[in-house]
């Protein structure tokens, strides 16, 4: 008995130290996320609004003729929280662009039956509500008018296969807005890096090095969102 305790004892410390270091690793990153709280976007020109939803946002624009909406969310409660706090009703969201498929940017969209839903046609529907209808198959390089604004779909894999970044300017007003999903991380006074949990970091790293140079400001999904770097903006 007493051998067999003596076996199981650093078998038992070995096993206890890897849950430890497989928590810390997942651990860090979430707790290193600043979401922004639900509010407006200071956006000139623009009408834009970032919801807060679990460890992360998504962001509504008005479009004149309904809203715009980038990603759906972590939990359908607090997406419902988020628009009665904004006034807006579920049923004035006409089109929502996933940026992907990861479960905390798609959990609320059985709140938006009516919305058109845009995504990576490369991208997995595995973590998609069930009843979900893709109603528009993007391959990137699209050009898509939604009201007043025009909607620029750009193929961004790395964090998943289809990734997607979506640059949205007004039809007569160049000054863009480019929202990036968890196509990169951005701390503090850092460049944007890799974001965490990236399937594949080497394309990431390519899809960062290639962003759009036309834009005024970054909008993420776990950072909340920031000016570009003066290499990017116009």
């Amino acid at each position: 008995m007493k051998k067999s305790l003596k076996i199981a004892l650093p078998i038992l410390a070995v096993i206890l130290v890897a849950a430890i270091g497989a928590g810390l690793y997942f651990a860090a990153p979430l707790l290193a996320m600043a979401p922004v709280e639900t509010g407006e976007v200071p956006a000139p020109n623009f009408s834009i609004f970032a919801l807060r939803s679990g460890n992360g946002n998504l962001y509504l624009v008005d479009t004149g003729e309904g809203w715009l909406m980038i990603d759906a969310g972590a939990n359908v409660k607090s997406v419902e929280a988020g628009l009665g706090e904004l006034g807006i009703h579920s049923s004035e969201v006409k089109w929502i662009f996933l940026t992907h498929t990861h479960g905390d940017h798609v959990a609320a969209l059985p709140l938006f039956p009516h919305a058109k839903i845009y995504m990576n046609v490369n991208e997995s529907k595995f973590a998609l509500p069930a009843g979900t209808k893709i109603d528009w198959p993007l391959t990137g390089g699209e050009k898509i008018p939604c009201g007043d604004v025009v909607v620029e779909c750009i193929a961004a894999p790395g964090h998943t296969p289809g990734s997607m970044l979506y640059r949205v300017h007004k039809v007569d007003w160049e000054r863009s807005y480019l929202f990036t999903g968890d196509a990169l991380q951005k701390r503090k006074a850092q460049a944007p890096s890799v974001h965490p949990f990236t399937q594949d970091k080497a394309l990431a790293e390519q899809t960062i090095s290639n962003l759009p140079t036309d834009v005024w400001m970054i909008m993420t999904s776990h950072y909340g969102y920031f000016p570009a770097p003066p290499s990017l903006s116009t």
